[in-house]
């Protein structure tokens, strides 16, 4: 039986899994991750064409289940996947994939970028609004921090859709899976998320406005300036940066 506590939605449409599968682009000579095999569906697809398979479980009923359940190639982990080293789970750089639960998708995604040197690329089913999320663009609606903190490190495949009924039991709202494979030209800029959620604080306001809340040490012509140095309108609101804006942007602040 699924846990409530664990987000559990057990992935059962065969073709569903055939297809993340291809989506995630394994071949035979491939190490996968998997965070969350549950009851294993997902699992045997994998090790049917990678080398070999690490699942990384913390239900130990189902544990249980999947012992000597399982193809050779796979070995079995009981661990939170929010706080496994994933660095120390191969000897090898790895491809992860996961069906994660709706209600740690995000701390599970960030602790995939902080692995990112040793994870060749990540395919994952999370909820679609939070997919959505991830890949917005730009002065749409679903852009936000998240969208930026993922995109600065990776660039976002994004995916297909999976309807409710491709699970037992049957979730609420419909999933996407999506893949990312990491730029390999970013260094790590623990500021820079912070930065931008504190910019999109008040996302309607104009983005000099959030600015002179974050900075109240500069006036605001100085801030302007810094804006106009940039080519940025100090009229625009967060949700119009790009993310390339907000990597200068925030270097040149913290330069000041």
């Amino acid at each position: 039986m699924a846990k409530k506590r664990f987000g559990q939605h057990f992935l059962t449409d065969p073709s569903i899994l055939e297809r993340i599968v291809s989506f995630a682009r394994i071949s035979p000579t491939d190490t996968v991750v998997e965070i969350g095999p549950g009851r294993g569906s997902l699992t045997r697809a994998i090790a049917r064409v990678a080398r070999q398979v690490v699942a990384v479980e913390i239900d130990r009923d189902l544990i249980a289940e999947l012992r000597g359940n399982l193809p050779a190639n796979v070995e079995l982990v009981e661990a939170d996947g929010l706080e496994v080293d994933l660095t120390t789970l191969t000897n090898q750089p790895f491809h992860l994939i996961g069906n994660l639960p709706y209600n740690v998708a995000t701390p599970l995604l960030d602790r995939f970028i902080r692995a990112r040197h040793y994870i060749q690329s990540v395919t994952v089913m999370v909820q679609k609004e939070v997919a959505d999320r991830i890949s917005a663009e730009p002065g749409t609606r679903q852009y936000s921090p998240l969208s930026i903190g993922i995109q600065y490190y990776a660039d976002v495949a994004p995916g297909f859709t999976v309807p409710p009924g491709a699970f037992a039991p049957t979730p609420k709202v419909q999933s996407r899976v999506i893949r990312l494979t990491w730029h390999s030209d970013r260094p790590d800029s623990p500021k820079l998320i912070p930065f931008v959620g504190r910019a999109f604080a008040s996302r309607r306001k104009k983005l000099i406005n959030n600015l002179n809340a974050m900075y109240p040490e500069m006036n605001r012509q100085a801030l302007a300036e810094v804006l106009e140095n940039l080519s940025l309108n100090p009229d625009l609101r967060p949700e119009n940066l790009s993310v390339k804006d907000f990597v200068r942007l925030h270097h040149a602040l913290e330069a000041r």
